[in-house]
């Protein structure tokens, strides 16, 4: 063999180690890599473990706590936020528990507060954003970014930073409106008496602002006035102003009590809601269910962040109704057994369910409630006279009122006597 065979055999060799040696480094490399791959998904796996461990720790100290003071906790899977937190005039929407420092939670979520002044008008505070939440003293702070709406409606009020839940104004230069300063420099007239010196009109201007305070006030967020005093007092046919103060009355009186009570006992108590006359008046003849929606969204803001599905709260929702501006019956939707009852005290045929049908059909739809059943209660058609029948009504929501705090069935009975009164102390002015 020549010298050149052994040089290219040589070469080849050559190649070929140094092939096999570059491909054992890359193999020693790549084996490298895919052992730090796997150390890394372990480690995020743990770090995703101890996150998950970490929340479901939080979460259950946060049960915990909202049992202890008498918190409600409901699922709200088909709504906007996964949980809804309940306690008398509290509603708070939350998905998971962000962290807990001492006695804070921080919470993701929208509230929705209610206050009453001494008259029991209510006044809304809407707020979403990143919360700070004292759970034993019962408050809901917005701190850092967020939105309040104005009043009970889903208009922006403010929208950026929040600190202890007030929002942070921004510095703007300050303006002069023109008009308001017109309106302020306007002289008033005032008239003096030559011999006394003394301003004439002033006892005027007096008596006619007390006048004005006597003849018109606002309780239980309807306009009450001297002429409902007076339809109480002479048994006339009632307006829906009475009625609907009585039923925001009885709604305050239902919450007052349940959340006073124990865990156990609360589980025994079927809820009623009762809704204004209001409501079901604004349907008008030709309704249908998108409008009934829209209107009971307005009526029910606090529950459209769950899709208006109240029932996973009430098991009964009552409607007084005004048929036409000279009747007033009562539909009572019971979610549980799927059944309505009419209460009308005028009659108690099967003439009522008839001219019922399309609005009990509309109000389960949109309430989301299976109807299996209708039926007239048995004390319907007690009414002897011509003016009675919202007397009739208000004796009959105290009653189902009551009801859903006893386990024993009492039957109704009307007691006019018994609800004159009563209804006279809801519309008196608290001074």
């Amino acid at each position: 063999m020549s010298v050149w065979y052994y040089f290219y055999a040589f070469q080849g060799y050559f190649v070929h180690k140094k092939k096999e040696n570059f491909t054992e480094s890359q193999l020693a490399i790549s084996q490298k890599q895919d052992a730090q791959q796997q150390e890394d998904d372990r480690y995020k796996k743990q770090k995703l473990s101890d996150n998950q461990s970490l929340e479901k720790n939080i979460m259950e100290i946060w049960i915990k706590d909202c049992n202890q003071f008498k918190y409600d906790l409901i699922q709200n899977k088909n709504g906007n936020y996964e949980n809804v937190l309940l306690f008398k005039n509290i509603q708070f929407y939350y998905d998971k528990i962000n962290s807990k420092q001492e006695k804070l939670y921080q919470v993701k979520g929208f509230i929705y507060l209610t206050e009453y002044d001494q008259n029991f008008n209510p006044k809304y505070k809407l707020q979403s954003g990143n919360f700070l939440v004292d759970l034993n003293k019962r408050k809901f702070q917005l701190n850092g970014e967020g939105i309040e709406y104005q009043g009970k409606s889903k208009f922006v009020k403010y929208e950026g930073n929040f600190k202890d839940g007030e929002y942070i104004h921004e510095q703007k230069k300050a303006f002069t409106n023109t008009n308001q300063n017109q309106k302020k420099n306007n002289p008033r007239i005032i008239i003096i008496d030559e011999a006394t010196g003394e301003q004439v009109n002033a006892q005027n201007i007096k008596r006619q602002k007390q006048k004005q305070v006597q003849k018109v006030w606002c309780k239980y967020n309807q306009q009450i006035s001297i002429n409902d005093i007076n339809i109480l007092q002479n048994l006339s046919w009632m307006t829906s102003n009475i009625i609907d103060s009585y039923v925001l009355q009885l709604n305050i009186e239902s919450e007052n009590k349940y959340f006073k009570l124990n865990e156990l006992e609360k589980k025994q108590v079927k809820r009623i809601l009762l809704l204004p006359t209001s409501l079901t008046t604004n349907f008008g003849d030709l309704f249908d269910k998108q409008k009934a929606y829209n209107l009971l969204e307005q009526e029910l803001l606090e529950y459209s962040q769950m899709n208006l599905d109240i029932t996973k709260i009430y098991k009964k929702i009552g409607f007084p109704i005004n048929k036409i501006n000279f009747h007033w019956y009562f539909l009572l939707f019971d979610a549980e057994n799927g059944e309505v009852q009419i209460f009308d005290s005028t009659s108690n045929t099967y003439n009522s369910q008839v001219h019922n049908k399309n609005i009990i059909q509309t109000l389960a739809e949109v309430l989301k409630i299976t109807i299996q059943n209708i039926e007239i209660h048995k004390k319907s058609g007690q009414q002897r006279n011509g003016y009675s029948c919202g007397y009739f009504i208000c004796s009959f929501m105290r009653f189902l009122q009551e009801q859903q705090f006893l386990n024993n069935q009492i039957e109704y009975y009307y007691k006019e006597n018994e609800i004159i009164p009563i209804l006279k102390n809801t519309i008196a002015r608290i001074k």
